[in-house]
């Protein structure tokens, strides 16, 4: 397939803000690379003026090599393409400056970021009253949407927000939240410096533009003011982060934040049969909070979706594990053709082991950063440490890592930082008489470690990365009983070659730790097609987002299943499960297969469940109550009030629509923002 008629104009319509509402399957990525090859082809635009922003790391790899592939490489290696947290963090690695920070500043994971939650609670003696996961939760959603910007705002987790940013600061750490929040501040307090890339990124394209949040959308409009020429494709349909803050009225109402936007609809899907196309128009249908569209296929027919009802969790992994074989016994399809979905983790430990049980190859995909892994994790503790030795939390996890130090020593002194600084202690751990306890052999030990990352660092920008990894890691093993060095060594360099992370002997740390976290952070899933294993592939739906397979379970539909039980009070909440739904049964290009059960052990008990929402819908053959919309009706809209509808644009999805205070709007026809009156 080269490009239907709809995507060539798509592909030819360079200037101004464009908003393409791509349905699943319809060939969105495809539209994205053509349109930036023609750009440079055919309207002789630089490619360093055209910033590309995707939501994975493997979303983007795929553009750059798809780009490279059709065009002059040497062009091609100009443009930037990334997603919005590794481009916004080099920005601000070179302008950190400006807001107060190193260039050689770390940034923190989520483990770092508890530690220092856990710390803070311990020292204003709110431990037991808090759980410091829920509340770096709400940090991360106050951060993404500024509200601690507000100077009149009174919330009590604004104390433990101040103390975190303090200490933050203090280490020279920000966490992931913290470079969209300081982009923003770059931009909003530095205007030579927004300019500066205004001028650069002269033409901005986005995809998944649905998961952007309030912060990525304001720092977009920043850098997009001056010339305003921004593409953005994406699909409401399809918005299903809304825990990690997206907000899908960034989608909905792109075309009200910019005037004159031109909205085209890819609604033909080259993915499905004509079967789960219709059946995901019927899910999608019950939303009403959502762009009308009508997606298609020209495909087969195919086959309808199925739905099996089970006694117990047990037999329905036996019944998907009978199907696989029986189709792949009758076709040509084989096990890595097949995918099996669950709403949340903790479904996945039956099907696991009825799988390995009964001989059934397969793969589980998660969200397991490399950085979780013990060798890697503690190897990357003292390089981001030698990197960044302001950053005292580093040291404590170093030294509660290191199994020659007893998790007491180290408490002592994290006592002791509440009155001292961390460096002076372990510069004179002889002179404090509160940790006298410790030992002469176990205080070598520690200063060692410290001297150790000292010199290291005071050579880290002669030295490059490789020696650097060589050296600590040598350094590790002197500290512990493992004397096979060589093997240790070769084992971890094979590590970093097989995960594909970078550690060329041309690259300094800075650049190497930026790199790595970057390629570990942000994608929870990287399944590359030529690499695929002949195995079942097992994910949560939220995973399987922008992937595809021939045939697809689904299961667990149950209520308080899927739908989630913490959602179904909510509608809004509902109606992101419902989009969830959607994503799950689009992934299937063959057949989708439904799952449920009567009986499942939930929270330790066995339930009796009844069937999800989502299986009578399916099921429902009414179609939805449809309201007549014509000319000259009286509309109510939340934000702009009453108006009365002048005429229609885009084959009938925009209304123009002249509002009383206001006058005229182009308004996309949505049931959730306007009621008919």
């Amino acid at each position: 397939m080269e490009l239907n008629d709809l995507q060539q104009k798509i592909v030819n319509t360079i200037n101004g803000p464009i908003l393409v509402i791509a349905g699943a399957g319809s060939g969105k990525t495809r539209v994205i690379i053509y349109r930036i090859i023609h750009m440079i082809n055919h309207h002789g635009i630089d490619p360093s003026n055209i910033l590309t922003l995707t939501f994975t790391k493997k979303a983007a790899e795929e553009m750059k090599n798809r780009i490279y592939n059709l065009t002059d490489n040497s062009l091609s290696r100009r443009i930037k393409i990334g997603t919005f947290h590794s481009i916004f963090s080099n920005i601000l690695r070179k302008e950190s400056h400006h807001v107060g920070f190193n260039p050689d500043y770390t940034i923190y994971d989520r483990k770092d970021s508890e530690n220092v939650i856990k710390k803070i609670l311990k020292n204003l003696n709110i431990d037991k009253l808090f759980n410091y996961k829920d509340l770096l939760k709400k940090i991360s959603i106050y951060k993404n949407n500024f509200f601690f910007l507000k100077k009149k705002m009174k919330d009590p987790l604004k104390k433990i927000y101040d103390l975190y940013t303090l200490k933050c600061f203090q280490s020279k750490a920000i966490d992931f939240d913290d470079i969209l929040l300081y982009t923003y501040r770059l931009f909003y307090h530095f205007p030579k410096i927004l300019n500066k890339y205004q001028e650069k990124f002269r033409y901005i394209l986005i995809d998944e533009y649905q998961d952007t949040n309030l912060s990525q959308n304001i720092i977009i409009k920043f850098l997009s003011n001056k010339y305003n020429n921004l593409f953005v494709v994406g699909d409401d349909a399809q918005s299903i982060y809304n825990f990690r803050g997206a907000n899908i009225s960034n989608i909905k109402n792109f075309h009200i934040e910019y005037k004159k936007t031109k909205i085209f609809y890819l609604e033909q899907n080259y993915r499905s049969t004509n079967q789960i196309v219709q059946t995901s128009n019927r899910i999608i249908s019950f939303n009403k909070n959502q762009i009308l569209k009508k997606i298609w296929t020209n495909n087969e027919q195919g086959e309808k979706i199925k739905i099996h009802r089970a006694y117990s969790e047990k037999e329905e992994v036996l019944y998907i594990i009978d199907t696989i074989n029986s189709i792949i016994n009758k076709t040509k399809y084989q096990y890595k053709d097949f995918a099996i979905f669950y709403r949340t983790n903790s479904q996945s430990y039956i099907i696991e082991y009825i799988l390995k049980e009964k001989k059934i190859p397969y793969k589980i995909y998660g969200n397991i950063s490399l950085e979780r892994r013990k060798d890697i994790k503690n190897l990357l503790l003292y390089l981001k440490f030698i990197n960044n030795p302001y950053d005292e939390e580093l040291l404590l996890r170093i030294l509660y890592n290191n199994n020659i130090i007893y998790k007491k020593t180290v408490d002592s002194i994290i006592e002791l930082t509440k009155k001292y600084k961390i460096f002076d202690i372990i510069d004179n751990i002889d002179s404090y008489r509160e940790i006298n306890n410790i030992n002469k052999k176990t205080k070598y030990k520690i200063k060692k470690i410290f001297f150790f990352m000292k010199n290291i660092f005071l050579k880290k920008n002669e030295k490059n990365v490789y020696e650097i990894i060589k050296d600590v890691i040598n350094f590790i093993l002197s500290t512990q009983k493992e004397k096979n060095k060589n093997s240790y060594i070769n084992q971890l360099y094979n590590y970093f070659k097989q995960e594909k992370i970078n550690i060329k002997k041309n690259i300094f740390l800075s650049e190497f730790l930026q790199n790595f976290y970057f390629e570990n952070i942000n994608d929870d899933i990287y399944l590359d097609e030529k690499q695929i294993e002949n195995k079942v592939s097992l994910m949560t739906i939220h995973l399987s987002k922008g992937l595809e397979f021939p045939i697809v379970f689904i299961t667990g539909l149950e209520e308080n299943i899927f739908p989630s039980r913490s959602n179904i009070y909510d509608i809004s909440k509902i109606e992101e499960e419902r989009r969830l739904f959607y994503v799950a049964i689009t992934r299937a290009k063959k057949l989708a297969i439904l799952t449920y059960v009567k009986y499942r052990l939930l929270w330790g008990d066995k339930k009796k469940n009844i069937p999800s929402r989502f299986i009578n819908e399916i099921k429902s053959k009414k179609e939805n109550k449809k309201i007549l919309i014509k000319k000259g009706i009286k509309v109510f809209h939340k934000k702009f009030g009453i108006g009365i509808i002048l005429y229609f644009k885009n084959n009938n999805k925009i209304a123009v629509i002249n509002f009383k205070k206001l006058g005229e709007k182009k308004i996309l026809l949505n049931l959730n923002k306007l009621t008919f009156l």
